[in-house]
């Protein structure tokens, strides 16, 4: 596996030779369509001196050959365009890929839609938002994909055998670097042509695939498939005008009746012309949609890690449906159809078709039975892209962040447990965050961490939930070493209150304890995450009620972190030695200067620090 910096030259270096290719598709596309002006106003320069006048038998020639050779140069320039439109997709993949090894990650949709603070942890270590863990890894390029990263990052696995499956299918996705810039490349492609066909607001960068109500095409009834009289117009009509052609070929008819009959065929027929149109535009519409996920489809379809036991959902979703066919080529089948139908758009060959055996409702009774056979899978089909979509944004994240490291996952036979060491943030700047130890091996098991204002309390609480998040998920940690027991994560770091349910600060954060207690008292396994708790009262209230809770946390058999400025809270530890233990986060005072080293230290914080920096920024002056 490459390291950081191999990859970046990497990315580099891919950059520089798509630019070189596009440079070279942009200078050819130009000398296309000079030759495309040269050789048109060559045509119809000559045609005009023959039409003048001038009867050379060799301006003809000319003028004919030219207008081949314009109409040959004008798909030709379709082709180049093709090709640089997907080289500039391509390019800007490899520019985003390039951002977020620099861990640059604000080009990306931040998820402020899916910001809840009812959740258990999402708010509270900036799980969505700008500046978020879903921002980091966001590199989905449809908005059901959007959604379901989203979904798999709110709702963390709860089984070590799931995780497993996921990591496994993860590392194998990392290394596939073709399959995950083609299943970008493609959607993204995707995204810009339905952009630029229906002209829709938004983001180009996006495919919209939210907003098609699928089910209730799939209900919607058929108008010709299910009746049994359009079911007989066709063969009744072939019949009839092969006996009326047959008798008028062997002499028993007049040919002008036999066109009469079909004639009258073709009268008939016309009165279903305007229905037949609503379900060509209500089919048109469908088929748009699906062409554009169709290659998306089958590149999930092919896939290169499909054996593996967390991709079966997705490989089922997209693979043999009834009758044997896959979801690309049941849209395939979907495509000849339509085209077919499309050729009543000849209105001589519509007429002709139609006398002879009503072929518009014959179109129309293959496509609602395509739709019958097929559309009531097309949920499952979008459900398998957003989940390709999800794992792709994952492997991505797990390939552009090789020095994280796999965490061991256990099974929950009744016990706990959570060790790591090196943690850092993975939202702070590689080399900025200080790297800290966790360690709670047991049930229960609860660390009081106190320490000074801003001595790194709050900092080591995300840290330890998002790296306890990325490895319930099925993702590498920002760590070096990582043995965990996968349980609900639930923390209480930046209660909210609410203006609009009349909720105070404190009430909402009595709420989230009590959800805590409950969950508890139901048997849940829990890892817990306080900070700073019952802030919204006086400080005897506090203290007493701090110390209540913890006792019943620890008889309640709870795992967890609580950090405080309570120095009151470490005496605990006294009372509970095998299942209380005192770190912090002391402030260094040394010569006048605030020194923070953010290092965890066993024990009880001796320094605090409030009084000394209100005193250094001039508050209370000359009152201490």
């Amino acid at each position: 596996m490459q390291n950081h910096t191999e990859m970046k030259s990497e990315c580099q270096q891919e950059k520089a030779l798509i630019e070189t290719e596009q440079s070279r598709l942009r200078r050819r596309i130009r000398w296309v369509s000079t030759l495309r002006v040269v050789l048109f106003l060559t045509a119809l320069l000559s045609i005009s001196f023959y039409m003048a006048g001038e009867k050379s038998t060799v301006l003809p020639i000319i003028s004919a050959v030219g207008l081949v050779l314009f109409m040959a140069l004008v798909k030709y320039h379709t082709r180049l365009f093709t090709r640089y439109s997907r080289g500039e997709i391509r390019l800007a993949v490899c520019r985003t890929d390039l951002a977020h090894l620099d861990e640059d990650y604000s080009g990306q949709r931040a998820g402020e839609e899916y910001v809840d603070a009812a959740h258990d942890f999402a708010y509270d270590i900036d799980l969505y938002g700008r500046h978020s863990i879903f921002q980091m890894m966001n590199r989905t390029c449809s908005d059901v994909g959007s959604h379901r990263l989203a979904k798999v990052l709110g709702n963390p696995l709860t089984g070590a055998t799931a995780i497993r499956q996921r990591q496994q299918l993860l590392q194998t996705m990392r290394d596939e670097k073709e399959f995950l810039t083609r299943f970008r490349v493609e959607l993204l492609c995707a995204a810009a042509e339905d952009y630029a066909t229906n002209g829709r607001k938004g983001d180009e960068r996006i495919l919209t695939l939210g907003n098609a109500d699928w089910e209730a095409w799939t209900a919607s009834p058929d108008e010709f498939a299910s009746r049994w009289h359009y079911r007989l117009l066709t063969p009744a009509a072939a019949c009839i005008n092969l006996m009326a052609w047959g008798a008028a070929i062997a002499g028993v008819f007049p040919y002008s009746l036999s066109s009469l009959v079909t004639i009258l065929f073709a009268i008939v027929s016309s009165a279903f012309t305007t229905r037949i149109t609503r379900k060509q535009q209500e089919y048109s519409r469908h088929l748009h949609t699906l062409s554009l996920v169709a290659p998306a489809l089958e590149l999930v379809e092919q896939a290169p890690c499909k054996e593996f036991a967390a991709w079966q959902q997705i490989a089922q979703g997209v693979g043999q449906e009834r009758g044997g066919v896959s979801a690309s080529s049941a849209i395939r089948q979907l495509r000849r159809l339509m085209d077919n139908l499309d050729r009543r758009n000849n209105v001589v060959m519509l007429f002709l078709l139609n006398g002879l055996f009503f072929w518009e409702i014959r179109q129309m009774i293959r496509l609602e039975r395509w739709k019958r056979l097929y559309a009531c899978h097309i949920p499952a089909w979008m459900d398998a892209l957003a989940r390709a979509d999800a794992y792709v944004s994952m492997a991505l994240f797990v390939r552009h962040h090789p020095d994280y490291t796999w965490p061991k996952a256990l099974e929950a036979d009744g016990d706990f447990t959570y060790t790591a060491t090196a943690l850092s943030h993975p939202l702070m700047r590689r080399g900025t965050c200080v790297p800290n130890p966790i360690e709670i091996d047991g049930r229960p098991d609860f660390l009081v961490i106190t320490g000074a204002n801003m001595a790194g309390k709050s900092t080591y609480l995300r840290t330890v939930s998002a790296n306890y998040l990325l490895a319930c998920v099925g993702l590498p940690v920002c760590g070096t070493k990582m043995t965990f027991t996968p349980a609900r994560l639930l923390t209480s770091l930046r209660t909210a209150d609410s203006l609009s349910d009349g909720e105070s600060y404190f009430f909402a954060e009595l709420k989230r304890l009590k959800l805590i207690i409950d969950s508890l008292k139901r048997g849940e396994q829990l890892f817990i995450v306080l900070d700073e708790i019952l802030r919204g009262t006086n400080s005897v209230d506090k203290q007493k009620g701090s110390l209540a809770l913890l006792r019943q946390l620890v008889r309640l058999q709870a795992n967890g972190i609580i950090a405080t400025h309570d120095l009151l809270l470490g005496t605990l530890a006294d009372h509970y030695p095998t299942h209380v233990h005192n770190h912090c986060f002391e402030a260094d005072i040394r010569n006048d200067q605030l020194t923070f080293a953010y290092r965890l230290r066993p024990g009880i914080a001796q320094n605090m620090n409030a009084c000394f920096l209100m005193q250094q920024m001039g508050i209370g002056e000359g009152e201490w």
